[in-house]
């Protein structure tokens, strides 16, 4: 059974930050509204997924997209539990978009409670239509401004070289 730990509704700034260099980045999904904040850790590909799906469910949807802002998570303020699942639901006679994330499940936990569910942490955040557009845009962005993928295999190239499976049949470990 999973625990609501946090529920902003709504929220006053939602966005998704990256620190670290090309190949060893850490992403993450901040949102706030007012004093209250959470930071959580995502996967490049979850960004990328959430990213599309949002367009993809707002597509018949009107609304300007308001720009996300920057991310402001910094070494005082660092992120808390890794993301497991992201549901998102409309919510069509608010004109609003509903975030429901879930703590990723320990292995660890999830082997000594095998009879009992294991308890998971979620966040819910609401969000203006055009708060969300503005969300999928900047998470497309983000997983973008990483390493080039290669056009033959498409696996990322490093910037010291890419040894291409498609080119040799092998891949560096």
């Amino acid at each position: 059974m999973a625990e609501l730990e946090l529920d902003l509704d709504p929220v006053d700034t939602i966005t998704v930050g990256v620190e670290g260099e090309p190949g060893h980045r850490t992403f993450y999904l901040e949102a706030r509204q007012g004093r209250r904040s959470c930071t959580l850790v995502v996967e490049k590909v979850q960004l990328a997924e959430l990213g599309a799906q949002l367009l993809s469910v707002m597509e018949d949807q009107e609304g300007i997209a308001v720009p996300a802002p920057d991310a402001t998570t910094g070494p005082l303020d660092p992120p808390g539990w890794r993301v497991g699942s992201i549901q998102i639901s409309m919510d069509d006679p608010g004109g609003s978009c509903t975030l429901l994330l879930e703590e990723l499940a320990d292995p660890a936990q999830e082997a000594e409670e095998v009879a009992l569910e294991p308890e998971r942490r979620q966040v819910r955040l609401v969000a203006s239509l055009g708060q969300m557009r503005g969300l999928a845009e900047r998470c497309l962005r983000v997983v973008e401004g990483g390493r080039p993928i290669c056009p033959l295999c498409q696996l990322p190239m490093d910037a010291t070289g890419h040894v291409c499976p498609a080119r040799n049949g092998h891949h560096p470990t």
